[in-house]
């Protein structure tokens, strides 16, 4: 019982010392339909140079209008003045109005500006493939978001 104590202590200890963040984006996809602007919001907790992030966003256009869930790890890779830059991999699911669902892949990069101690500024661009019944949405994706730190 006291070494469930003490774990339970240090896990809390480690997530209480890294930041939390939840963040807004926008969001271009550039896949095999035509180009979708899209929408969303994100939480993440940082581990040191370790990243997760889970997001969803909303992409209107046409007829066949898409959720998309994702959960990202990201490892920070380079610090270039106040920005500092990571790579990142993914999964995501996509659940189309129209059409099948399923589930993509997803590499990138990203870098984040700290505009205030709380506040950030990123951009992340990723490829993404996706299962055969999704893969017309295979393609790049570029997002920019404000992030905010607890």
């Amino acid at each position: 019982m006291k070494k469930i104590a003490i774990a339970t202590l240090i896990a809390m200890a480690a997530t209480a010392a890294s930041a939390m963040e939840f963040g807004v984006t926008t969001t271009s996809d550039y896949s095999n339909v035509d180009k979708r602007a899209g929408y969303g919001f994100t939480v993440g907790q940082s581990y040191g140079k370790l990243s997760a992030t889970a997001g969803v966003e909303r992409f209107t256009k046409g007829e066949n209008d898409q959720d998309r869930y994702s959960v990202v790890g990201g490892y920070e890779v380079a610090k270039v003045g106040p920005a500092t830059v990571a790579v990142k991999t993914g999964v995501a699911y996509l659940n189309n109005q129209v059409g099948s669902n399923g589930y993509a892949l997803t590499v990138g990069a990203g870098a984040s500006v700290p505009v205030t101690k709380q506040l950030s500024v990123g951009v992340d661009v990723e490829r993404q493939y996706g299962q055969e019944r999704v893969s017309q949405f295979d393609g790049n994706r570029v997002a920019v978001g404000l992030k905010y730190k607890f």
